[in-house]
């Protein structure tokens, strides 16, 4: 969003430009307005000045915006003894990893949302599952989402803001599983 903010700034930026420098071309039919404002000393050279500076600006916000970018979806800790690099990947396998160990469970699917900030960077967890055993379901969701937490805190250092478990009724949704 911010390239397409700064690229479409930037051809706005030289579009007005554009528009400032034909407005002090010679043009055998003279505006009165602009005759006017030509007879002030100080409009021709801030007239260039401006777009001079506009022009800059706008190839500068161009350039930002065309440039590849190579963010990686994960986050950077910095520790007294090191940088650790933490991949979304791998946190939404441990957290496969550890629903895994629960009988009952067909199709899971965890999306982490990572969260870097200045002060302190957190997880939030979501997890779609079907559950095939309809016994004490409320009492292995809260288990789940306690191992869940646990499990992620400890494999990434991080602390786990939120953790949602969506149960999916196969009825509802009518997919056929072969």
């Amino acid at each position: 969003m911010k390239r397409i903010l700064a690229l479409s700034f930037g051809l706005l930026i030289v579009v007005v430009v554009g528009v400032l420098l034909y407005f002090n071309m010679e043009i055998p039919r003279k505006w009165n307005y602009k005759n006017e404002l030509l007879q002030y000393s100080w409009f021709e050279p801030t007239l260039y000045t401006l777009s001079t500076l506009l022009f800059v600006i706008a190839c500068a916000l161009i350039i930002f915006a065309c440039k590849p970018s190579n963010k990686k979806r994960g986050l950077y800790l910095k520790y007294g003894d090191g940088t650790i690099y933490i991949n979304k990947k791998s946190i939404e396998k441990n957290v496969l990893h550890t629903i895994a160990k629960y009988d009952g469970i067909r199709q899971p699917s965890a999306t982490v949302i990572l969260y870097q900030k200045k002060k302190a960077s957190f997880i939030d967890i979501h997890v779609d599952l079907f559950i095939a055993e309809a016994t004490t379901i409320q009492r292995l969701l809260t288990t789940m989402r306690t191992d869940i937490k646990k499990t992620t805190e400890h494999f990434s250092e991080l602390p786990v803001r939120k953790v949602t478990i969506n149960v999916l009724d196969q009825k509802i949704l009518k997919k056929r599983v072969i």
